[in-house]
């Protein structure tokens, strides 16, 4: 491509996740400052090492279809758009395992679903002090779970983020079983990371609140489903909230709390404090949409690369270099809001609303996408889809970015 080509379509990208960023904004739905966290936190830093068609690849095209087929439906068309303030998107500085903040609320967790968030969720809470309850269906799944624990804490300490002592004490805290109700009986705080199946979900929570606490706070994971889908099963869904992590867990700060229409002020707020308290970034998501704030800013991307690549403009790899080397580093430090207030981003307020008119608006999924999956090359899993994967790629792409993301800190 040429220098302008890429400046061009830099624009558009760029202003695909603007103008859902704003929409989100306008409707009250999520700060700007929060959605900025959202991205320096999770999705940027991904995108500072990995364009978005090297990164959906790795998890399918049938399943982005399934995350995405509604999104391309309800993210944004606008043409327009008022200029939204960065005010309040200084995260500043939060303290680590709660020192010199109010006592801690959550001092036993349980974590209910030992797999690739499971696991990484449990580890984490354990550097910071929580004694947690690793549950799953089977002694062979948390055996597992407690091996990747094992693997992940050596890489938090190979790079000096915990010390080579905390690992044994990382996993001295962490006790597991296959017993749903002993593994919530005395929990200050539960989360769901089971599979994303909504029924699977209702019947948990609904074993759940049969054994927790009245205080419990109870949590899903869910990248898809909201608080009243899963909530509505239990006798305290003023105590029941999203929290929506990124993988891995432990290596990316960001979160996700998501408010259903029961959820009590108090909980959010405790739920808040208690993330920041240990280092994490919680982006408040205040209304049940789809998609939350992470998956909406992902799929206007995804929507408006597929179309260039649709267009011919430019090839999936093009795209994907694009972003890793162009303003996925810049977002990753700043957000998007946050780029333009600081000056860091090339780009502007008007500039980025000006290409909103020459934005994709379509409401389905592209061809380019189905042909992908009715052809069956739906990316690693079949080993091929817009790029060839080897085992040997794939183990090494997935490498690079877990160590990327290890040393950003």
């Amino acid at each position: 491509m040429s220098v302008e080509s890429v400046e061009k379509i830099s624009l558009r990208l760029q202003a695909a996740i603007y103008r859902e960023s704003v929409a989100l904004v306008e409707a009250d739905v999520v700060s700007a400052a929060d959605i900025d966290k959202v991205i320096k936190n999770s999705i940027g830093r991904r995108w500072a090492v990995g364009g978005p068609f090297e990164i959906w690849e790795q998890i399918g095209w049938d399943l982005v279809q399934v995350i995405a087929g509604e999104l391309f439906g309800d993210i944004s068309v606008a043409t327009s758009a008022a200029e939204v303030s960065p005010q309040g998107s200084n995260e500043g500085d939060y303290l680590a395992d709660g020192d010199g903040g109010s006592e801690s609320k959550f001092h036993t967790v349980s974590v209910i679903g030992a797999g690739l968030l499971g696991h990484g969720i449990a580890l984490e809470l354990a550097t910071h002090g929580k004694q947690v309850f690793l549950n799953d269906i089977s002694e062979e799944l948390l055996t597992d779970a407690m091996a990747r624990a094992r693997v992940g804490l050596v890489a938090l300490a190979s790079v000096g983020r915990i010390a080579e002592s905390d690992i044994e004490t990382a996993l001295s805290r962490i006790s597991t079983s296959t017993d749903l109700g002993e593994s919530v009986k005395s929990a200050d705080l539960v989360i769901e990371a089971a599979s994303e199946n909504l029924e699977l979900k209702k019947k948990i929570f609904a074993d759940i609140a049969k054994h927790a606490p009245d205080h419990t706070i109870l949590a899903s994971n869910s990248s898809t489903f909201v608080p009243s889908a899963y909530g509505s099963v239990t006798n305290r869904s003023s105590n029941v909230v999203g929290i929506h992590y990124f993988n891995p867990p432990h290596l990316l700060p960001g979160i996700e709390i998501i408010t259903g229409p029961e959820t009590s002020e108090e909980v959010v707020d405790l739920v808040k404090r208690e993330y920041e308290a240990i280092g994490k970034k919680p982006a408040v998501v205040r209304a049940e949409i789809q998609g939350f704030v992470s998956n909406r800013l992902q799929v206007a991307l995804l929507r408006e690369a597929m179309s260039i690549v649709e267009s011919g403009e430019a090839a999936s790899s093009e795209i994907d270099e694009l972003v890793r080397s162009g303003f996925g580093p810049e977002f990753a430090r700043s957000g998007v809001f946050g780029s333009i207030a600081s000056g860091d981003s090339s780009t502007s307020h008007t500039v980025l609303v000006d290409q909103f008119k020459n934005l994709n608006n379509e409401r389905s999924l592209p061809k380019i996408l189905l042909d992908k999956i009715e052809s069956g090359n739906l990316g690693v899993k079949a080993g091929k889809g817009f790029y060839e994967w080897t085992p040997e790629s794939t183990e090494a792409w997935r490498a690079n970015m877990a160590n990327s993301l290890l040393h950003m800190g």
